[in-house]
């Protein structure tokens, strides 16, 4: 009996890690698995490293089982996950599982008090604006303020990079370039930029950059292991394409973004709000990614001191919103900005809550801060420069409770669609073979 050839997808992301099989178009299975863990995790965006691996190894592990009981084998496995994080490791001790010499996860949100000043310190990247949470960021900043944590190890990447070097057995690290520039620094060659090497530990060798996006960097028991994409970068490859279209994505964060020729920016003035990441060889992913997107929706309520939060409450509230539309009170506004926006200084706002103004009313007023917020990072008008005729709404944005702000922004400049594919980030890495 023949063996069907399987690939895999995985997205390592921050509270979870999802797997997809495809066989050919057909996808054959879907999973998830939560970061179970009675550790209170710190608020400046450093996770356990050892739980998030663990997790995404028996993840991989059962699904393999599962695949051979089943005569199918895996072909490929395709990986993507947070971009702008960074872990350290000794490559002495990567074989084992158990990871004991590897750091925790400095994430997206990773930030001190002291960052901002240091950011100061730093060269100007040459290809973007540097902020905090970029990898090579925290690794300058690591070494500044505590260089004697680092001295046990000789590695850094991703938690991608970190799994895939695992897997492989690999002693040579490669970083996608989509991942190496969300870490700073990354030349339009894709090399690190030399300015930057003499705030960085001359003992930590960086990851080589990947320029192809499907590259091997090793096999897992005879299965070919291919450099790790971004999540917005897979989020986008696994949904439908649309000539000029920009896509809202609302999650955990929010992202409005849109894929363009790599020539056509060679004349567009692009606000610092913006990023313009590597995409495909001919196209270019340009997006907005606002730090506040559903997150903020659990937090404006657990700022009502007097009141205990709860998820199901949240629910029920927001089941209510896309069904309702509350009316708001005389100049309620709320400018969600839980965690600091990138490349501009905006900082939360709740105005004119009073004695009376209920739960709903507060979400929905957020909801709209969302969208706003969203909009002032992209602007309508950049939408119109870059010739974008329609704008596809993808996970909570498909939403009435925020299709209705979306549409008022817009004022009807913009034919208003809802994606029919479901956002699959471990899909759209497998996708990378094609692109």
């Amino acid at each position: 009996m023949t063996t069907e050839k399987v690939h895999v997808g995985i997205d390592i992301g921050t509270t979870s890690a999802k797997i997809c099989a495809k066989k050919g178009k057909e996808v054959i299975f879907e999973g998830k698995r939560v970061y179970e863990t009675d550790e209170i995790e710190s608020e400046n965006g450093i996770q356990n490293t050892k739980l998030i691996l663990n997790t995404v190894i028996g993840l991989l592990k059962t699904i393999r089982e599962k695949f051979e009981n089943e005569n199918l084998q895996i072909s490929d496995i395709w990986t993507c996950g947070q971009m702008h994080g960074i872990v350290f490791w000794d490559q002495d001790f990567v074989e084992t599982s158990d990871f004991l010499n590897t750091s925790s996860l400095y994430n997206w949100t990773y930030s001190t008090p002291n960052l901002q000043n240091f950011l100061k310190t730093l060269p100007k990247w040459n290809s973007g604006e540097i902020h905090p949470g970029f990898g090579l960021v925290t690794l300058a900043y690591l070494n500044n303020s505590s260089p004697d944590s680092l001295k046990k190890y000789n590695r850094c990447g991703t938690i991608m990079d970190l799994f895939l070097t695992y897997l492989t057995q690999n002693s040579k690290c490669f970083i996608s370039q989509h991942n190496a520039f969300s870490w700073g620094y990354c030349s339009s060659d894709y090399t690190w930029q030399p300015e930057i090497q003499k705030f960085l530990p001359n003992w930590i060798e960086l990851p080589t950059i990947a320029q192809d996006n499907s590259k091997v960097v090793g096999t897992w028991n005879g299965i070919r292991c291919h450099v790790a994409s971004g999540d917005l970068q897979a989020s986008v490859a696994s949904l439908d394409s649309f000539e000029k279209t920009a896509y809202i994505i609302i999650g955990t964060s929010a992202q409005l973004c849109c894929l363009v020729d790599s020539n056509q920016l060679s004349t567009t003035v692009l606000p610092s709000t913006i990023v313009q990441l590597p995409y495909s060889d001919s196209q270019k992913l340009i997006a907005a990614c606002s730090m506040n997107g559903g997150n903020a929706l659990e937090s404006v309520l657990k700022t009502n001191a007097d009141k205990t939060f709860s998820s199901d409450r949240l629910c029920q509230l927001l089941v209510e919103l896309d069904n309702t539309v509350p009316r708001l009170p005389t100049n309620l506004k709320i400018d969600p900005i839980f965690i600091p926006e990138r490349g501009v200084s905006k900082e939360l706002s709740i105005q004119n809550v009073r004695s009376d103004t209920t739960d709903i009313q507060i979400l929905e007023a957020t909801h709209e801060g969302i969208i706003n917020n969203l909009f002032s990072l992209f602007p309508v008008s950049l939408l119109f420069t870059l010739s974008i005729k329609t704008i596809a709404l993808v996970g909570s944005s498909q939403s009435t409770r925020f299709r209705r702000h979306i549409e008022s922004v817009i004022d009807a400049n913009f034919e208003v669609i809802t994606s029919a594919s479901a956002i699959s980030t471990p899909a759209g890495a497998i996708n990378f073979s094609k692109i």
